[in-house]
């Protein structure tokens, strides 16, 4: 049984000793925040689509966002800002603000005045995101009204509304808390997120926002931050598309014990663990996704063609279809090994390939394949060099889910 629903193996997480998931927390579970959720009309449907999640005193805070070169327009106004400095964040769902020119700027920061003046911050304070469709301008009539309601609603409990309001494709909000005990006391880490297509971040429609009540300076928090985005939301793939909106914002709160010595590697590698725990949430929910892979390359000639290798594995769209399949069709993976290794130097082997530690080609492995979550091993013999990245598979509901997205 895992001690970290839902992701059931603990050790894709790396979790320190120490760290525990609280039941029922959310992403307000540490002290000194508030948070909210309310429905504007910007889905259809007629659900939540704004949240609000505001720090109630000064915080130090760290962000990280996406590589695309074409970034929407509230990820070029956060850039804008001191991102150490950051209180607040108001999130819209159902519509991206991406592809929209000076126009889609004006909004977003339209959005963290309004928002700012509502609780009461200096808007260069407020960060703002927004996902959905891409290409539309935000709708500021309903938005304002929105803000407006999210802030009179904002509460310690607000952090499951919050969740929810920030989802657009997700079957299922992505979110809660742990405890980390450290040499000083102990800290609270809350996070909430979504994120279910559009998913190959490098830094995917993917936000992430997470709370400490951790006292750590915002310059060690940064470092922390990057370095957690690196070894989880930049180690994921749903269908290998990078979106222009993807972010992850984290605030502490100082209402704990300060880090000091080992505590700060140790709330570090919390840290990581939370942002892991998120991030292959979004891989178990991939759109119309059955199962979650950690697709693990070892042997390769140096860290570039690891990584190659295995990207060009995980996210094959023929590997992918006999994942959903259960299908152990060595060839493929052969393949897409062949394809990354094309000129490569030296001699290049057929691949070894064996699923949580079975041979890929035995009667067992057909078990194993129809499991949740299992590790796929792809073996190069040309080095020491290894690399790891969770995906999912692609099944006949992504194609629909897509095809009728838009309309």
């Amino acid at each position: 049984m895992s001690a970290f629903a839902p992701v059931l193996r603990d050790d894709w997480l790396a979790a320190p000793d120490g760290l525990a998931l609280i039941p029922d927390g959310t992403v307000t579970s540490p002290a000194g925040f508030m948070a909210s959720g309310v429905a504007c009309g910007l889905k259809p449907s007629g659900a939540l689509d704004l949240g609000l999640l505001h720090a109630l005193g000064p915080v130090s805070s760290a962000y990280v966002d996406t590589t695309s070169a074409l970034p929407s327009a509230p990820v070029q106004r956060n850039r804008s800002l001191d991102t150490a400095r950051l209180r607040a964040v108001v999130v819209n769902a159902g519509t991206a603000n991406a592809a929209t020119g000076s126009p889609g700027l004006d909004d977003a920061h339209a959005m963290a005045a309004r928002a700012a003046a509502a609780i009461g911050l200096r808007p260069e304070e407020v960060a703002v995101c927004s996902t959905g469709t891409i290409g539309d301008r935000i709708d500021l009539t309903r938005v304002g009204a929105g803000i407006g309601a999210a802030a009179e609603g904002l509460t310690p409990l607000g952090g499951e509304s919050f969740g929810r309001a920030i989802c657009t494709t997700d079957n299922a909000p992505k979110g809660g808390a742990f405890r980390l005990r450290l040499g000083r006391g102990e800290v609270t880490i809350g996070a909430a997120a979504k994120g279910a297509g559009m998913i190959r971040p490098d830094m995917a429609t993917m936000l992430a926002f997470v709370t400490t009540d951790a006292h750590v300076p915002a310059g060690p928090l940064q470092a922390m931050v990057a370095d957690a985005a690196a070894s989880s939301f930049n180690r994921i793939s749903v269908d290998a598309q990078m979106s222009p909106s993807d972010t992850l914002l984290v605030m502490a709160s100082a209402q704990g014990p300060p880090l000091e010595g080992d505590d700060l590697p140790r709330f570090a590698e919390g840290l990581a663990a939370v942002c892991r725990w998120l991030a292959i949430q979004m891989v178990k929910d991939g759109e119309g996704s059955d199962h979650a892979v950690r697709v693990v390359v070892r042997g390769a000639a140096d860290a570039a063609e690891a990584e190659a290798v295995a990207r060009a594995v995980g996210e094959s769209a023929l590997v992918k279809t006999a994942i959903n399949g259960r299908d152990p069709n060595w060839g493929r993976i052969s393949q897409a090994v062949g394809q990354a290794l094309a000129g490569a130097d030296g001699e290049v082997h057929e691949p070894v390939v064996s699923v949580d530690g079975v041979p890929f080609s035995s009667e067992e492995a057909t078990e194993v394949i129809a499991r949740e979550e299992y590790d796929l091993e792809v073996s190069l013999g040309r080095g020491d060099a290894g690399a790891a990245i969770w995906v999912s598979d692609l099944g006949h509901s992504y194609v629909t889910i897509n095809a009728e997205y838009h309309t």
